[in-house]
C-alpha cells in the first residue's frame, strides 16, 4: 500500500471520527445519571467510545478504499492485485496493538469496577426479594415492608438481593447498575442515589412469560421524607 493510499485512508478515518464524535455529542445515549456510581460507568463508557470510534472509522475507511480501488472493472473477474506483500509485519503489529489495548482495557475496567463497588460501609440496608413476576422490599432497620423501593438521597445503600425461583436481574437504568439475582445466593449491591425523583426498576433477565411486567417504582427522596415513608405516613 503506497503513501497516497495511507493518506487517503487516514484522512477518511479522521473525518469519520470527527463526524461520529460530533453526532454522539448531539444525541443523548444515556438516561439521566441518578447515582454516584453512574459517573464511573459513564466515564468508562465515554472512554470506550473514544477508543472504539477511531478504530471503527479506520476499518470502514480502509474497507471503502479497498472496495473502490481494488474492485473489478469491465469484464474482468478479478480486480487489481497487490504486487508487494509486507510479510508478517502487519500481522505482528496488529496483534501487538490488540494485546496492549486488551490488557489496558482490562486493567482500566478492573479499576472502574473497584470504584463502583467501593467498600462494605453503608448507611442503609434494603432486602429485595425477586420472584416471578414481582419485587418485594424490606427495610430491616425499620422493620418495614414497602410496595416500592424508596431510597434517601445522598446516603449509601447496601441492597441485599435474593431470588425465590429463577434468575432475575435488578436494573435501574438511571443508576447504571445491573445485577443478576441468582437462586440460593445472597447478592450485595451498593449504590448512592444523588438525584431525587421517580424511576423504574425492571427485571433485565428473561424469567418467564410475564417478564416484561416485572417492574417496580423507585423513589429517591430527601432523608426526612424517607423517614416519614418508613413510619408509614406516605404509603
Amino acid at each position: 500500500m503506497d503513501k497516497k493510499a495511507i493518506a487517503l485512508i487516514g484522512l477518511g478515518a479522521a473525518g469519520l471520527t470527527a463526524g461520529l464524535h460530533r453526532l454522539l455529542g448531539l444525541v443523548p445515549i444515556m438516561p439521566v445519571a441518578a447515582a454516584k456510581e453512574a459517573a464511573y460507568v459513564d466515564h468508562a463508557f465515554e472512554g470506550m467510545l473514544a477508543l472504539t470510534v477511531p478504530i471503527f472509522a479506520l476499518v470502514v475507511s480502509a474497507l471503502a478504499y479497498s472496495l473502490l480501488v481494488f474492485r473489478a472493472r469491465g469484464p474482468k473477474e478479478e480486480g487489481v492485485r497487490f504486487h508487494h506483500s509486507p510479510g508478517h509485519f502487519v500481522e505482528a503489529v496488529w496483534l501487538a496493538c490488540s494485546l496492549v489495548l486488551t490488557l489496558g482495557l482490562t486493567a482500566y475496567g478492573a479499576r472502574e469496577l473497584r470504584l463502583v463497588r467501593g467498600d462494605d460501609a453503608a448507611d442503609l440496608d434494603v432486602q429485595i426479594t425477586a420472584a416471578q413476576f414481582s419485587w418485594e422490599f424490606y427495610y430491616p432497620a425499620h422493620n418495614q415492608y414497602s410496595p416500592r423501593l424508596v431510597l434517601p438521597v445522598g446516603q449509601r445503600v447496601r441492597i441485599l438481593l435474593k431470588s425465590d425461583d429463577v434468575v432475575h436481574s435488578f436494573w435501574v437504568p438511571e443508576f447504571r447498575l445491573k445485577q443478576d439475582v441468582v437462586p440460593g445466593k445472597l447478592v450485595k449491591l451498593y449504590l448512592t442515589p444523588t438525584r431525587p425523583g421517580a424511576y423504574r426498576l425492571q427485571c433485565a433477565e428473561l424469567c418467564g412469560m410475564e417478564h416484561t411486567v416485572m417492574t417496580a417504582e423507585v423513589e429517591v427522596v430527601e432523608p426526612a421524607a424517607f423517614e416519614k415513608a418508613m413510619a408509614g405516613e406516605s404509603w
